[in-house]
């Protein structure tokens, strides 16, 4: 997939180092291309501080939505479903992050009560009431656009039931993070080019967010994880 060159009308100072969004230790830069991109020498996220004005995010989600393929949304929430089975029975999942809902109406065809969370729609997890706990929180190609990650999962928390499970599925970094040429790698990497991804997960980072929650957290196929408090 190709994405155009990103417009960051704000303009940045250069700078050679940032705190890691996850862990804080500083993280010197690591790629350039229009937008800088740096890399935790301890738990070794990339993440990128420049982020696109909020009326481009906009047009930009919603530009994608209705592109999937027929049938790939019911094959998407069985997927994620036979995950989330691995931990508890759902008998309510959140889908955080949910487009147009496509996902939470093919879940909720599936017999699993399913309530979308979207921002540009709904407003933010902060500004909900619900009137119970979830079992199950998802996010399909989310994580990766939020800033803050481990804040947006300790507000998630708030919102599960005990014993539940969040499941996120994102591309990993895994294959080439931690390789000599890893900025070759990167370089060519296209799910970079996404102007809206900001943070970029491997094992390692997730280690580090599961010391820092006191998580359990498992992967699948560097590209799915499942989070859940350690008991």
């Amino acid at each position: 997939m190709r994405y155009p060159k990103p417009n960051i009308s704000q303009g940045y100072p250069k700078k050679l180092t940032m705190n890691c969004r996850i862990c804080k230790t500083t993280s010197p830069l690591f790629y350039e291309n229009g937008r800088r991109f740096y890399r935790c020498p301890a738990c070794f996220f990339i993440f990128s501080p420049d982020m696109v004005s909020n009326r481009e995010e906009e047009a930009h989600y919603k530009g994608q939505w209705g592109t999937a393929e027929p049938g790939s949304w019911e094959s998407k929430a069985k997927t994620l479903l036979n995950v989330v089975l691995q931990y508890c029975k759902p008998e309510s999942i959140l889908d955080f992050g949910s487009g147009c809902g496509s996902l939470s109406k093919a879940l909720n065809e599936l017999g699993v009560p399913t309530t979308s969370l979207e921002p540009m729609i709904h407003g933010y997890l902060a500004d909900q009431s619900y009137t119970s706990k979830f079992s199950a929180v998802i996010g399909v190609e989310v994580i990766e656009h939020l800033p803050d990650p481990f804040a947006e999962l300790k507000e998630l928390e708030k919102v599960l039931a005990p014993g539940g499970v969040m499941v996120f599925s994102t591309l990993m970094t895994n294959a080439f993070v931690e390789h000599p040429q890893a900025q070759d790698h990167f370089k060519s990497w296209w799910y970079k080019d996404d102007p809206t991804h900001v943070g970029f997960y491997c094992n390692r980072a997730l280690d580090t967010l599961s010391t820092l929650g006191q998580y359990e957290i498992d992967v699948f196929a560097d590209q799915l994880f499942a989070i859940r408090k350690a008991v």
